[in-house]
């Protein structure tokens, strides 16, 4: 018998996905899944990686060594990375980016110029005194030299991160007349460079000078080249 309102029921339904949409659905949930765990696998893999080559130091370290530490076949190494040299350099830029946030913070929570370049001298020493960096700073301290020239243009975009932090310190304070005849983007590279020479010096150190006195003459030396003028 004709039922009028099992039919209005019936209008009223979504219709039922037809052949062609429930394949496309289930694939677009297969490829959801698929990125999910390609996505946890690099994450593992970067993980495994870092702890290998801190342990054995990037010379000393094989593909083999970080499979093994990974739990991954080569196959799935190889989807992510072209060799090791390519996984040390990712390595390297997050370690650099991780540096800059905490470099931008410190330095952002002094309003004045000069304390600004303190706190970035004050940065700079915490990779190399402060344990949790330091074991890291002294590895990518030391990027080989075929790398260096491999990956020339991604190595120099990290340092000129670094250096644009100095080189807006010493536009602000050369606007507020703070600094004395600074030339923000020479000085900037002039300071990094000899920020770094520093560092590698105390990286590589038998034993490590105190960082006390240290820091204080540094951050003499970093107001003296920016001409800081007296209070």
């Amino acid at each position: 018998m004709y039922d009028g309102r099992r039919v209005a029921v019936n209008e009223n339904r979504s219709p039922r996905p037809r052949g062609v949409e429930r394949a496309l659905a289930g694939r677009s949930t297969r490829l959801e899944e698929l990125r999910d765990r390609r996505t946890q696998e690099h994450a593992a893999l970067l993980r495994a990686a870092r702890r290998v080559f801190l342990r054995r130091g990037y010379p000393q370290t094989r593909v083999e060594d970080i499979l093994a530490e990974a739990g991954i076949s080569t196959r799935a190494f190889y989807r992510f990375h072209a060799g090791k040299g390519e996984l040390f350099l990712e390595l390297f830029d997050r370690a650099n980016r991780a540096a800059m946030e905490r470099l931008r913070a410190t330095v952002a929570a002094h309003a004045d110029p000069a304390a600004q370049l303190d706190a970035y001298v004050a940065a700079t020493l915490d990779l190399a005194y402060d344990p949790h960096l330091a074991r890291e700073s002294a590895l990518f301290a030391d990027v080989p030299g075929e790398l260096t020239a491999r990956y020339a243009a991604e190595v120099a975009e990290c340092r000129e991160q670094l250096v644009s932090v100095l080189r807006d310190i010493l536009r602000r304070g050369k606007a507020s007349g703070r600094f004395a005849e600074v030339d923000p983007d020479a000085d900037a590279w002039a300071l990094h460079g000899a920020l770094g020479a520093h560092l590698d010096r105390i990286l590589h150190a038998a034993e490590r000078p105190a960082r006390a006195r240290l820091e204080r003459q540094l951050r003499r030396f970093v107001r003296a080249a920016a001409g800081v003028a007296r209070d």
